[in-house]
C-alpha cells in the first residue's frame, strides 16, 4: 500500500511540475525590461535585456535582436560580428546578455521608425533603438548623418567631443544614453570611459 501510495505521490507531483511548465514562462513584454540596443567595436560592453512572465523570470528563452535592413546598411559592423539577427538565451534571472562588436547610432525618431525588433520564444517584445561609444566617424558625422567609418569601426577622441556634452551639461542625447534611462549622466559616462581610454576598434570590411 506504502508503495501504492508513494507511486501515486510521484505522478501527481510531476503532473503538477508538467502542468505548471506549461502554463508559467511565457514571455510578456509587460512583465520584461528592455532597453535600446548597446554595443561598441570591441564588443565589451554588455547589452542586458530581462525577460519575464506572470510568473517571474523567463529562463532558457531565446532572446533574438533583428536589426532592419536600413539599420543594417547604417551600422559599422565589425567583421565576424553576426547579423542582421543576433541570439542570447536567458539566465534563471531571465536575463540574456550580449555582447555585439559594432559601432553607430541609431535614433528612432531620425530614421522614421526603430532598427531593432526584440523576440523573445519567437514572440515580439519591443521594437527600440541603438547605441554605441562609437557615434561619429573621422569627420564627426553619425550614422544617420552621411557617416563613413571605413575599414575601421573605432571610438576615438571625435567619439569622446560628441558624447562630452550632453554629459557635462546633463542634456539629453539619445546617442548618450547608454542605459535607456532618459538621462545622460555618470552611468553613462562609466559606459564610455573604458572604450574610449582603450581606444575601441575593430576591422570592417563592409555590411
Amino acid at each position: 500500500m506504502g508503495g501504492r501510495s508513494g507511486l501515486v505521490a510521484t505522478l501527481i507531483a510531476a503532473g503538477l511540475t508538467i502542468g505548471g511548465a506549461a502554463t508559467a514562462g511565457i514571455p510578456d513584454p509587460e512583465f520584461s525590461n528592455i532597453g535600446n540596443v548597446v554595443y561598441a567595436p570591441g564588443g565589451e560592453v554588455a547589452y542586458e535585456v530581462t525577460i519575464g512572465s506572470s510568473d517571474g523570470p523567463v529562463e532558457g528563452a531565446v532572446v533574438r535582436l533583428r536589426f532592419t535592413a536600413e539599420a543594417e546598411g547604417l551600422i559599422c559592423w565589425c567583421d565576424g560580428q553576426t547579423h542582421p539577427e543576433i541570439d542570447a538565451v536567458t539566465d534563471l534571472n531571465g536575463v540574456a546578455s550580449f555582447n555585439i562588436s559594432a559601432g553607430g547610432c541609431l535614433d528612432p525618431a531620425l530614421l522614421g521608425a526603430p532598427p531593432v525588433e526584440v523576440f523573445a520564444d519567437g514572440i515580439f517584445m519591443k521594437a527600440v533603438g541603438a547605441v554605441s561609444p562609437d557615434g561619429v566617424d573621422g569627420a564627426g558625422l553619425p550614422a544617420t548623418g552621411g557617416w563613413n567609418p571605413g575599414t575601421t569601426c573605432a571610438v576615438s577622441v571625435g567619439d569622446a567631443v560628441f558624447h562630452t556634452s550632453p554629459l557635462k551639461t546633463g542634456t539629453y542625447s539619445f546617442c548618450t544614453d547608454f542605459d535607456s534611462d532618459l538621462d545622460c549622466d555618470l552611468t553613462d559616462a562609466v559606459i564610455l570611459t573604458s572604450p574610449v581610454k582603450v581606444g575601441d576598434f575593430c576591422p570592417h570590411t563592409g555590411p
